[in-house]
């Protein structure tokens, strides 16, 4: 059959093909033709003299058959009677006189791959550069969509996170999310509290299109990047996602392609990732790439430097488009002696979603061959090829069909699937370690035992009260890691919400002992090993208003960082008398009936007055005021607020109260935002029910906006605040170092140590001990407090030393530290002065303690609020607080529960009720813990 048939000439593209695929993509041109140049009108061939007509003509009837006709000099085309004139343009200098093929489909497709062609195309595909810098890129391709490609390169990230902590060895990692057509990573990263700031769509756009030095521009860029840093252990990823708002995504001005059709070279993109990773100072990167034949992906695919993963599965269109891709990597294939010695690397596919029974059918062993040939060196060397081209088995498991985030994979990975075998093989060759040998002697542990416990118990008692201002260490939870990320380069101006004992005076305790802004940021970047110099211009913390609750050390805390402002400003500024400004506050709300903007203009005065400015009542301060008279100080303020209940403590029924609170922490901060480059800051500490009386409109909104710093207790934060307390106390082998990355699972893994896996044995039915204490300590609202989980720890320690002789204890110390029994023990002090507490913090809730509650022996639940003469506003308020929870789904009077955190302070009985608390428990915290 004639060779032009099979490609039929609509268009003048049909004549290009030819002409590419005739000349390998123009790299090899007959003798005497300079250049060729293929339009919509024309063809135009350049010759070197007149002579050599005859022989490029020779070349178009071979090339082109009868479909060229020499007399007219056209070719016709195959759509009516169109035609494509031929010219030849004699004497010309070609326009280039170097071709370089770049990694493109379209220009690899029309290289021949043929063995005698082997040394033309090294000639004209140049092979990059290896990177100066020792980071390593990994890139995950496949063909067609949905065959776990996504999947597989978070099962590599998390084996190597985990190789590098049993190393012991911290690694830095990048994660691109590259797929700008149907991104997937970046829709898992959507859950995660701290978003990134910047894309890859901004990088791509910054690199090509930087508007400064390049170099500078990417500093500025990874500064950025770091803002959303994680961490595993003493490792840290990074992730830069597709894009940032989804509108982003339907305009891309700058794709990959771009890098490499600019001046820098046909390799740029994969140069611009190392210089990222150069800046980042990572070990790896790993990129998520574009399915199918995108131009997206095409300069990683080819790119001989970078270990790439080919994901298929052994669908007959998945094998054949991954056998078209292998073809043409093969044709620019680095040397195998290259290979071997790590300068390049050969691609490694990875078959996914098999099945024991599909490798007894024909097709798989059709598709491996398949494969195997299709990257072939060697058409005849079977085995040679083999040994280049890696292939690995990774069989289905239902439970990773679906996966929504970052912490349902690494949870559905480590079930002991093949798919995370093959990532934990790849990482021990990545991360190599030393035989060692970790032996545990069961006597030692014993003979400490009560030694860590005492610890234990010392410790939590000191801790259990902010106010006492003991401890120096902090533990960094996310709200405040998210504080320090956000506001590197600018001062804050935000509200930290949390419930009464969620941590706001500990923490507000422990930024006034750091005393300067940029000691914070520093303590919070070593966590991702990044050490932010401290600047000339120091940020001091300066301790606005307090808790009146707090104890001498608080208070030695507190004094010494307000004088160190004090100092800085200078010695002439009086002392400041944190009674006065109470005083003067709650003298105001007294006497005047402000609104809003005068006592936002108050709150500014007293600000200015803090730091030493004059009063001037004709001409009242401003916060532009302030700041230009820091500026001119060259210093730099963050005040800190917290203890506003004291001075509020009528919020819910007084006016005036809430309008000068709302004026605090709602206008205050929205003036501070509007000052470019401000040097001074606020950071307010605020109970949640404060919040509900002041915002009373778009509540939802505000809170959203201060999200990222609200100071809640979920699970997993529980989990590492007990970890946290174990590696204070220095029991269990808790290690500091491990608080901020070891995953959830682990977390609880660890905790064994500290309580067990159940309350019984493992073999037992009983519950898990984890679990079990955390719905113990929450209310029917969800909500915990950082207080309660010191307190249970420490009364279940104090029971375990007075019990020590006891049998029932002892036996225990092989696999614990506290036994069952203690565990269970503290809930009832804790319960007692869960309710101690909140007949202080709340006087409804006391006076229904005081005078409505029936004797001890009529407390039982599930209960009727008629049976207590409750009214529906203490109905309303037990609810709010958390206490009572009403089973709607029963028909009963009697269907009113309670919570065992209040349940046992209040003395009521819970026999027979336990079960129908777990199911209400369930809907409140979700069926996963408990």
């Amino acid at each position: 059959m004639n060779e032009l048939k099979k490609i039929k000439l609509f268009t003048w593209l049909d004549v290009r093909r030819i002409i590419r695929q005739k000349t390998s993509y123009v790299t090899n041109l007959p003798k005497g033709i300079l250049k060729i140049r293929c339009y919509s009108d024309s063809l135009e061939i350049y010759l070197s003299t007149e002579e050599d007509q005859d022989t490029v003509i020779h070349h178009l009837k071979n090339w082109f058959k009868d479909w060229y006709q020499e007399e007219e000099s056209l070719i016709f085309l195959d759509i009516g009677d169109a035609t494509l004139p031929v010219e030849f343009i004699i004497g010309e200098e070609p326009y280039i006189t170097d071709v370089e093929i770049r990694p493109f489909w379209e220009e690899i497709a029309y290289l021949k791959s043929e063995s005698e062609t082997e040394n033309a195309i090294q000639q004209v595909v140049k092979l990059p550069e290896m990177s100066p810098n020792n980071c390593n890129l990994i890139a995950f391709y496949s063909f067609k969509g949905g065959v776990g490609r996504t999947l597989n390169l978070a099962a590599h990230l998390f084996a190597l996170l985990d190789r590098a902590k049993e190393l012991n060895q911290p690694i830095k990692i990048l994660v691109i999310d590259a797929d700008l057509e149907a991104p997937g990573l970046t829709y898992w990263n959507a859950s995660e509290s701290q978003k990134p700031e910047v894309s890859f769509i901004n990088f791509l756009e910054v690199y090509h299109y930087s508007p400064i030095d390049r170099e500078e521009a990417l500093s500025l860029f990874a500064k950025e990047v770091k803002k959303s840093a994680k961490n595993e252990g003493q490792s840290s990823i990074y992730f830069l996602p597709a894009f940032l708002k989804h509108e982003d995504l339907l305009d891309t001005p700058i794709l990959p392609e771009h890098l490499v059709r600019g001046i820098d070279g046909v390799w740029e993109y994969g140069n611009a990732l190392y210089s990222l990773g150069a800046i980042l100072a990572v070990d790896y990167i790993f990129i998520d790439l574009r399915a199918g034949l995108s131009e997206i992906s095409s300069p990683i695919i080819f790119d001989p430097r970078i270990q790439r993963f080919l994901v298929t599965t052994i669908n007959d269109q998945s094998i054949q488009g991954t056998s078209l891709v292998l073809k043409q990597i093969g044709k620019v294939a680095p040397p195998e002696a290259e290979v071997q010695n790590k300068t390049y690397y050969d691609p490694t596919i990875i078959i996914s979603m098999l099945k024991e029974e599909f490798k007894e059918l024909p097709n798989f062993n059709n598709a491996v061959t398949d494969l195997v040939y299709a990257y072939g060196q060697d058409k005849d060397d079977k085995l040679s090829n083999e040994k280049r081209l890696e292939i690995k088995e990774a069989y289905f498991a239902e439970e990773l069909l679906y996966i929504n985030n970052w912490d349902d994979a690494r949870s559905k990975l480590e079930r002991g699937t093949t798919v995370r075998e093959n990532a934990l093989n790849w990482a021990n060759q990545q991360l190599v370690i030393e035989d060692q040998e970790i032996t545990e002697n069961i006597e030692e542990i014993k003979s400490r035992q009560k030694q860590e416990v005492t610890k234990l118990r010392d410790l939590c008692q000191k801790y259990e009260y902010a106010e006492s201002g003991e401890g120096e260490d902090l533990l960094i939870t996310e709200p405040l890691q998210n504080l320090a990320t956000n506001f590197q380069d600018e001062l804050p101006h935000v509200i930290s919400i949390g419930a009464k004992g969620a941590g706001k005076t500990f923490n507000y305790i422990q930024l006034a002992r750091f005393k300067y802004w940029e000691k914070f940021i520093n303590k919070i970047s070593k966590l991702s090993h990044e050490i932010i110099n401290e600047t000339v211009t120091q940020t001091h913390i300066f301790p606005f208003l307090e808790s009146r609750t707090l104890k001498e050390n608080a208070n030695t805390v507190i004094s010494e960082a307000r004088n160190e402002t004090r100092i800085a400003l200078d010695n002439h500024v009086p002392e400041f008398k944190h009674s006065e400004y109470v005083d003067r506050i709650k003298n105001t709300l007294d006497i005047e009936d402000w609104n809003e903007p005068r006592w936002t203009q108050f709150w500014v005065g007293e600000i200015a007055k803090s730091i030493g400015m004059s009063e001037n009542i004709d001409n009242p301060h401003t916060l532009s005021n302030i700041n230009q008279y820091l500026r001119n100080k060259e210093l730099k303020i963050i005040f800190l607020f917290d203890g506003l209940e004291d001075i509020f403590s009528d919020i819910a029924a007084n006016e005036k109260q809430r309008i000068a609170l709302k004026a605090l922490i709602d206008d205050l901060p929205k003036k501070l935002s509007e000052i470019r480059q401000s040097h001074l800051g606020i950071i307010i500490f605020l109970r949640r029910d404060f919040l509900r009386y002041t915002i009373t409109q778009n509540l939802g909104q505000f809170e959203n906006l201060y999200r990222s710093y609200d100071l809640y207790w979920n699970h997993e934060s529980f989990l590492r605040l007990a970890y946290w307390i174990c590696s204070e106390s220095n029991v269990i082998g808790a290690e500091k170092g491990n608080i901020y990355s070891i995953t959830k699972e682990n977390l609880i893994t660890e905790l064994e140590n500290l309580w067990g896996k159940t309350l019984g044995t493992e073999k037992s039915k009983e519950a898990y001990t984890a679990s079990w204490v955390f719905a113990a300590l929450t209310d029917f609202k969800g909500k915990l407090q950082a207080r309660d989980i010191v307190r249970f720890l420490h009364y279940a320690a104090k029971i375990t030393l007075d019990n020590a002789k006891d049998v029932n204890f002892e036996k225990w110390y092989t696999n614990r530290l506290l036994p069952p029994q203690a565990i269970r023990r503290a809930l009832k002090p804790c319960s007692e002065e869960k309710v101690r507490e909140a007949t202080e913090e709340y006087p409804a809730f006391k006076k229904w303690v005081d005078e409505q509650l029936p004797p001890a022996s009529e407390r039982k639940i599930p209960f009727a609020v008629e049976q207590f003469n409750m009214d529906q506003q203490t109905v309303r308020m037990l609810e709010e607080m958390g206490v009572i929870y009403e089973d709607k789904e029963k028909e009963e009077i009697a269907r009113f529960y309670m919570p065992e955190i209040f349940r046992e302070g209040l003395g009521f009985s819970g026999q027979g009720a336990r079960p129908r608390i777990v199911a209400l428990k369930r809907r409140v915290l979700g069926k996963g813990i408990l």
